[in-house]
């Protein structure tokens, strides 16, 4: 695949989520939050290729680096097209050009990126070697992800309180402080946290005044439901009803996934380091005499 049809590939597909958008449905977009999910360390444009491509793809990575943990890609298999950065180091005698994703700059000099070049990954399910190590996913209860959840939210000096709401409200971002109604069962809870928290995290002063509700409430629930579906919890139901009220344009769909993308990968990411802490001292506290 090109770069050129990379991009055209792209604009349909985003084009095609505007315009079922616009009609009230939103089967596209949550197939493609689902691919958020799985790819969340990819910028929302790769991870629209990669479902697009192989929309059974779970886990993916380029040819060497399946080498490099044991699996090889069999013969005949095509590659995922996705759009790496050209960074290049300056420095004051020469540049270097360094390619690839996760490309590192090394001595002084500051890195840029100037262009993106067409690479190739290859989806698990492509491989043939040694096992990978499994997963842990939970499965409709967050156990203790609820409590690193409340923990992210106060760690970042938001107030956390749990109040009588009005009804039908579950929960509210007030800017500095989260409410949640109470009694919700934990995978709800979990849901409505992640929610509000992307609130807090996404949307300032400005725009909460400038975006429209419907906007801010769908990239919300989008953030929550990549969160959910990331590690194992089902909140579709709810989501799509959040999604389906969705109005914009292409410029504002786009800049709206670009958002997504970003705050879902960071309580993602924050939520597994914290999930990999604790089970780091619950062992460590297993071989205590």
């Amino acid at each position: 695949m090109k770069k050129e049809d990379a991009k055209q590939l792209a604009d349909q597909a985003i084009t095609q989520l505007k315009e079922e958008l616009k009609a009230g449905r939103s089967e596209s977009l949550l197939r493609y939050l689902d691919s958020m999910s799985r790819f969340h360390s990819y910028s929302w444009t790769n991870s629209l290729l990669i479902m697009l491509q192989n929309p059974e793809a779970t886990l993916v990575a380029g040819f060497q680096r399946w080498l490099r943990v044991g699996r090889y890609v069999r013969k005949g298999e095509k590659g995922i097209g996705i759009m790496a950065p050209l960074v290049y180091r300056g420095r004051s005698d020469s540049s270097d050009q360094h390619s690839g994703p996760s490309s590192e700059a090394t001595g002084k000099g500051e890195r840029s990126i100037r262009g993106f070049k067409m690479v190739h990954v290859f989806d698990v399910s492509q491989t043939e070697g040694e096992d990978l190590p499994d997963t842990a996913k939970i499965a409709g209860d967050p156990g203790h992800l609820l409590d690193s959840l409340e923990e992210l939210i106060r760690s970042n000096g938001i107030e956390l309180r749990y109040e009588e709401l009005p009804i039908g409200t579950k929960g509210v971002s007030r800017k500095g402080e989260i409410g949640i109604a109470m009694n919700l069962d934990s995978a709800e809870r979990f849901a409505v946290l992640a929610h509000e928290l992307a609130h807090e995290w996404m949307h300032d002063v400005e725009q909460r005044q400038n975006l429209p509700k419907t906007v801010r409430e769908t990239e919300a629930e989008a953030v929550a439901y990549v969160v959910c579906r990331s590690f194992g919890l089902d909140c579709s139901t709810r989501s799509s009803d959040y999604i389906q009220m969705y109005r914009g344009d292409e410029a504002t769909l786009i800049a709206s996934l670009e958002r997504i993308q970003r705050t879902s990968a960071r309580m993602i990411h924050s939520l597994s380091e914290a999930t990999t802490t604790e089970t780091e001292e619950r062992l460590e506290a297993m071989t205590v005499d």
